[in-house]
């Protein structure tokens, strides 16, 4: 009977000792993490910046008034949640198919004249993820790659007939060659099924002032 009451104490006292430990180590580990948020390599200095945008104001903007006839997009804003939401997507999609998601390409579109989403021949940006393939980072799609096969942007794009370049300086230095694929593909486009891509957009764009949104 003394060894059971024993136990029980030494039982009891492991108890609360336990629970006074898990007490403490939540603030320790909050103030851990805290810690270790290190500032960016790539923030920049306000001269840095306002550089950059002189010099955008210089080269860029008359060129693109001139041709357009109108201030094209300057801001796309997306809120925290979206752009967490989208990447914990993404990277969801790459975990389930042991593709390693290594960044993000920011791609520079325009909507188009009849487009249902934005403001029509305003300048957009589009979100691509990218994974290391032969050491290049290459835009692939996580949502049509399956676990035997990382399916690229290029391949994508190349099935309804557009000639993406930008994945090697090879392609680049051969992107007006002609290609009987991709124009057969072009010609086809619209009998086409339509895919879901696991490339990301839907902002906000500035100007046009009216457009601005959270």
């Amino acid at each position: 009977m003394k060894t059971i009451r024993i136990m029980l104490v030494v039982l009891a006292i492991s108890a609360i000792t336990f629970v006074a430990c898990q007490k403490e180590e939540t603030p320790l580990g909050t103030i851990t993490e805290t810690e270790l948020v290190q500032k960016p390599y790539n923030i920049l200095m306000y001269k840095e910046m306002i550089a950059m945008l002189e010099h955008y104001d210089k080269t860029r903007k008359p060129v693109l008034e001139q041709a357009l006839g109108f201030e094209d997009t300057r801001i796309n804003h997306y809120s925290i949640d979206k752009l967490e939401k989208y990447i914990k997507y993404v990277k969801q999609l790459s975990k389930d198919k042991g593709i390693e998601f290594t960044g993000i390409n920011f791609v520079s579109g325009a909507y188009p004249e009849n487009t249902s989403e934005g403001v029509p021949n305003y300048q957009n940006i589009m979100f691509i993820p990218t994974t290391e393939i032969e050491g290049i980072q290459i835009g692939f799609d996580p949502l049509q790659s399956s676990k035997e096969k990382i399916v690229t942007i290029k391949e994508m794009l190349a099935s309804y007939g557009y000639n993406w370049v930008y994945d090697s300086k090879e392609d680049y230095d051969n992107r007006n060659k002609k290609n009987k694929q991709l124009d057969e593909n072009f010609n086809k486009r619209e009998e086409m099924l339509d895919l879901e891509s696991g490339t990301g957009n839907k902002t906000h764009l500035s100007p046009p002032r009216h457009n601005i949104g959270s």
